[in-house]
């Protein structure tokens, strides 16, 4: 009999096969899961964080890792809110110049001082934390309703949520730019053997800077959906959505190790936590016991990728 091997488990059709076997499982036992309202909320729930998710995915493939997108996230939230109240657009251009600098300062750092990702970041999400506690002294602040602001988070074409739309569009040039670019490339040669891929004439440092820039832009463009939504400004509004990301990569069979991944995966992966998530709540199993959960996926799933690791290293 053939040894079933540990890659072949994690691999993108198995995550895709979990997904549709959950999917199905809860259908046939769920009546509340099946029905359309749901799973149009699913989708709602799952674009925020799958664009943050899809900009993360550039940062690991590259070798690195940014768990600052949470307090970015929360500065960018109240940004946006408190200048919405004089312009929209003020409003989208400024969280989208912060983003960038803030890309730009995370991966700077890590380049220019050959820093670990995760020490740099750490800092960072602590930093960016406190600024936007400062920004608004820890208050939450509101927005104005009934503009065409609004249209971002609350429209819909074709019954679609916008919002859904620009994922799935976010997602959709994310992949291309990964397998069809010479950029792309770079980035999984980068994440697999830097030192390698210095000596080629790549400029590591440059790739590396320019990945978390997209991530930070990603973490944009889910605050201004957010802002829309809600038209509320939390200075706490995305604690958590680091490690939330982090699951998705990990159960979508994205290396934390870097150089291999794929958008594809990292949809599978949000999904995949969205219905479990969705399920835990239809059946009123407390928050604090959903954050068990995702827990242990996440070592589960690292364990799996290390793996695969080894058995591919051997």
């Amino acid at each position: 009999m053939k040894k079933v091997k540990f890659r072949d488990i994690i691999g993108k059709q198995s995550t895709l096969a979990i997904l549709v076997l959950l999917v199905l499982l809860l259908s046939v036992t769920t009546p509340s899961f099946r029905t359309v309202g749901n799973m149009v909320n699913i989708l709602k729930q799952v674009s925020m964080i799958g664009i943050i998710s899809c900009g993360m995915t550039l940062v690991v493939i590259s070798g690195c890792l940014d768990l600052s997108v949470g307090s970015v996230f929360s500065l960018l939230n109240v940004i946006i809110i408190s200048l919405q109240q004089r312009s929209n657009l003020l409003a989208i251009t400024v969280a989208i110049i912060v983003a960038v600098l803030i890309g730009l300062f995370n991966g700077g750092i890590i380049t220019a001082f050959d820093m670990n990702s995760i020490i740099v970041t750490l800092g960072s999400l602590s930093l960016i934390g406190g600024l936007a506690l400062l920004y608004t002294n820890g208050a939450i602040i509101h927005g104005i309703s009934d503009t065409w602001f609004s249209v971002i988070g609350k429209g819909r074409v074709f019954g679609i949520p916008v919002h859904v739309l620009v994922f799935l569009f976010i997602a959709l040039i994310y992949q291309i730019l990964l397998t069809g670019t010479s950029f792309g490339k770079k980035i999984r040669y980068v994440g697999v053997n830097p030192e390698a891929a210095r000596i080629a004439g790549i400029r590591t440092g440059k790739i590396r800077t320019l990945t978390f820039i997209i991530s930070s832009l990603s973490v944009a463009v889910a605050a201004i959906i957010y802002s829309s939504r809600m038209v509320t400004g939390s200075p706490v509004t995305g604690v958590g959505y680091e490690f939330s990301a982090i699951t998705a990569l990990v159960v979508g069979g994205i290396s934390l190790r870097g150089g291999s991944g794929s958008i594809f995966g990292t949809i599978i992966g949000v999904l995949i936590l969205a219905v479990i998530v969705n399920a835990l709540t239809l059946y009123n199993v407390p928050f604090s016991i959903q954050n068990i959960v995702k827990g242990f996926l996440i070592i589960i799933a690292i364990i799996a990728d290390i793996r695969a690791r080894r058995e591919i290293e051997f």
